[in-house]
């Protein structure tokens, strides 16, 4: 062998010139072209033929690594990093894998149980996917554990779970728990429930970990909308440790966006450095990235990028750019298969149809078929004119071998049931939204009405309470930054004839009817009187049919919250009272000023005393009434008088240093008031109040069962 090498490279050196040191370079080259070769074939095939029985095939574990930038995380949400001001200072960014690998996994640290958290599209499967390759691989030495990945879209995953802690050393096992949000256990069980999104998934969660808590390591990927603003408050687990320092913690780590350097870096795997034939495309790429930095952060939609980058699209909403990347692939996908324009045509307008329908079946059978996929006995009802060699596509909606419809990511299935709430009321308003808070986000977006008489309410970050020199403000007006999701809230207050219909529906009896007796204007003074209650108006007297269009009045905080449980369980959805941090965004409607209208409010805006004008402004009328719920030009959002006419309970307790402890904290996200309290929070003036009282800022409070005339609610619908 050794003379057959030597008769190789003397006909190197004699034919070719190079020298012994050349060769010795060249071999060493190759060497290193080899292991890679080696290292990544080893990667994409042995190790993930594992991962094969639990949705992951070849191709998918091949483009998830060879185009995988190292994913890095941060201490808190990347929304408050983008929107706060007073946040970014105390950011903390860590390279996830080797923090993983190096010091997690090697007990350099006394945690345990991990939950990485990101919004749809950003990576978290691509990171588990890797994760596990690089520490189960062959090439990797030292490594003492044996690694499992599961996600929790298998249907069988907990039964799994069993079957590896019965039969190996999970203490000498780590886990690794995908998309968390696609658990079965998240949807809820009955028609109504009252758990919030975030309270289920405390509950399934601790099920879970009790499940899982003797693997020497568990890590967890879901998508954020369960943790919302809960950066600085560790979430104990009921798992006791093993020294002395009480309970485990879940460790919570948010995958952090890509950022410029990040995006180039991918863009040069997509496209090549050296690839000259796709430098129109690279090119293209990048002008897309441009428009829309904020959209294209996220590696879902990047690992895509090739679909649109044959125009010079602008976009402004994810919407668009799934709209467009669902569109191109359609094109594509019709261009591929047909030769004859009209055949073409006919195909791209019912491959959308199918995908569509296919979407709207998924979402029907998912709890019955405890996934998010389609069984071929399903697909069979879809009635779509399609030949079967015209839906074999491997892109935005795949087949597996048992001929199963799943889409290629969650949220392209939520795109297409955003697209069917869009254009049917009927599917809107029925709709549930639980884990699936992309829908959400793709009808609001789409300014699609999910229920009558409310709006959509977009998020973001706002400056709650008064500036220090605002006029008539008050010290627990204390200003602090605030980030608001979207909700929904009603244009109007609820009325006489809705509260008329829910008593004589249910028989409840309001605390007004309880005691007797409810508060009114006697004059100039405010007197408790016997009989009055909901079926009276502001001076005491009974409601005549053609007033049934004002607030409902005399209604206490109990009574209001009876009313969003009755009108829930009647129709199938969730109601509440907002937040005082909900209503004050959606009175400001994006205006800094005291009120939605700028430094004044008129009677000719809103209904209040008119004696009473603000900061010396011109004196207005007194109607000494309430008027209807309709009544002046609503704000910005389109919500009618949240200035004036009636008192607004909100769900919050009311706490006079509230404002402060959120203002030493920095940005607060959807906060909910204090955890006690004597009395409810009350918002928005009213038809005997002054016009500073109906100020955005001004804070008003009374005990839960206190009622009076000048005093109602408005609701949130929660999708």
């Amino acid at each position: 062998m050794e003379k057959i090498i030597e008769v190789l490279i003397k006909v190197i050196v004699d034919n070719f010139g190079i020298t012994i040191s050349g060769i010795s370079t060249l071999l060493a080259a190759s060497g290193v072209y080899l292991f890679n070769v080696l290292y990544r074939w080893h990667q994409n095939s042995c190790v993930a033929k594992d991962l094969v029985e639990y949705q992951f095939n070849y191709q998918n574990v091949k483009s998830k690594r060879d185009f995988f930038i190292d994913t890095q995380a941060q201490n808190i949400t990347p929304s408050v990093e983008d929107e706060a001001e007073t946040g970014a200072a105390f950011i903390v960014k860590k390279k996830l894998i080797p923090f993983f690998i190096n010091t997690a996994f090697k007990k350099k640290e006394k945690n345990k149980f991990y939950l990485v958290l990101a919004d749809s599209g950003m990576g978290k499967t691509t990171f588990m996917i890797n994760l596990y390759l690089r520490y189960s691989s062959f090439f990797r030495f030292g490594k003492k554990y044996k690694i499992k990945l599961l996600p929790f879209g298998y249907k069988g995953i907990i039964e799994k779970i069993e079957e590896i802690k019965k039969n190996e050393d999970v203490t000498q096992t780590i886990l690794l728990l995908d998309a968390f949000d696609e658990y079965k256990k998240l949807l809820p069980i009955e028609e109504l429930d009252e758990l919030s999104d975030e309270d289920r998934f405390r509950k399934v969660l601790d099920e879970v970990i009790e499940t899982v808590q003797d693997f020497r390591e568990v890590v967890i990927t879901s998508r954020t909308q369960y943790f919302p603003g809960q950066e600085d408050k560790p979430y104990k687990l009921q798992i006791s440790r093993y020294d002395d320092e009480g309970f485990h913690t879940l460790v919570k780590l948010y995958l952090s966006p890509f950022d410029d350097k990040e995006i180039r870096c991918y863009l040069n795997k997509k496209f090549g450095v050296l690839r000259f034939w796709n430098r129109g495309k690279k090119q293209k790429a990048r002008r897309i990235v441009s428009n829309s930095p904020k959209l294209m952060v996220r590696p879902m939609l990047l690992s895509y990028i090739d679909y649109l980058v044959d125009g010079n699209q602008h976009y402004s909403t994810t919407y668009e750019i799934y709209e467009a990347l669902i569109k191109k692939w359609i094109e594509r996908e019709g261009d591929k298969r047909e030769h004859l324009y009209l055949n073409r045509e006919k195909l791209k307008k019912n491959l959308h149809k199918y995908s569509q329908l296919v979407a709207v079946k998924i979402y029907e059978k998912r709890k019955e078929a405890n996934s998010l996929q389609l069984s071929k006995a399903d697909a069979t009802d879809v009635n779509v004119e399609l030949e079967d060699y015209q839906m074999t596509g491997q892109s935005l909606l795949t087949r597996d071998a048992e001929n199963n419809w799943k889409f290629a990511h969650k949220s392209i299935l939520e795109f297409f049931l955003a697209k069917e709430a869009s254009e049917k009321i009927d599917f809107a308003m029925t709709f549930d939204f639980s884990g699936m808070d992309m829908v959400l986000q793709f009808c609001i977006e789409n300014k699609t009405v999910l229920y009558p008489d409310f709006v959509c309410v977009n998020g973001g970050l706002f400056l709650m309470g008064s500036p220090d020199k605002e006029p008539e403000r008050e010290q627990i007006e204390t200003q602090h930054p605030v980030k608001i999701s979207n909700f929904y809230l009603c244009k109007y207050v609820v009325t006489v004839a809705q509260f008329k219909e829910f008593i004589e529906a249910s028989a409840y009896q309001t605390d007004a009817e309880k005691a007797n007796s409810s508060i009114i204007l006697d004059g100039n003074e405010w007197k408790e009187k016997a009989g009055i209650n909901w079926r009276h108006g502001a001076l005491g007297n009974e409601w005549k049919a053609f007033e049934y269009n004002h607030p409902v009045l005399h209604v206490s905080w109990n009574d209001a919250v009876t009313y969003c449980k009755w009108i829930s369980k009647k129709s199938g959805k969730l109601f509440r009272l907002p937040t005082e941090a909900e209503w004050e965004y959606a009175c400001r409607a994006g205006a800094a000023t005291p009120f939605t209208t700028g430094d004044n409010l008129t009677t000719e805006q809103a209904n209040y005393d008119g004696n009473y004008s603000y900061n010396k402004n011109n004196k207005g009328i007194y109607r000494k009434n309430t008027v209807a719920v309709d009544s002046f030009q609503p704000n910005a959002f389109g919500l009618y008088n949240m200035h004036g006419n009636v008192w607004e309970w909100c769900s919050d307790w009311y706490g006079d240093n509230y404002y402060m402890e959120c203002n030493a904290k920095g940005t607060v996200e959807n906060p909910r008031g204090p955890e006690t309290g004597s009395h409810r929070v009350l918002r928005g003036g009213c038809w005997r109040g002054d016009a500073g009282a109906c100020r955005s800022a001004n804070r008003n409070c009374y005990p839960p069962g206190g009622r009076r005339s000048g005093v109602g609610f408005r609701l949130v619908f929660v999708p």
